[in-house]
């Protein structure tokens, strides 16, 4: 499984926001999801594929600051870019 690539200043970012703005954005990019369209071209399906890494990685940094998913675990999903 290939790591998602994540840019170290946003995990940062989130690692240390209020736990509450942190959810907010899983819940706005989850809605985000739902509500795309048909995903007719390339381009659509790639910016989908980057829409669902992106709300993978908030839930993982969720999971991680509540305590439910280790750094060891998280680094094996996740990989942190300059």
């Amino acid at each position: 499984m290939d790591r998602i690539l994540f840019p170290r200043s946003n995990f940062d970012d989130l690692r240390n926001c209020p736990i509450d703005k942190l959810e907010e954005d899983i819940s706005r990019t989850s809605i985000r999801l739902k509500l795309q369209g048909n995903l007719a071209t390339d381009h659509d399906r790639e910016r989908y594929k980057q829409e669902l890494d992106k709300l993978s990685v908030f839930k993982y940094i969720s999971q991680l600051r509540k305590g439910k998913l280790s750094y060891e675990d998280f680094n094996q999903k996740v990989e942190l870019t300059s």
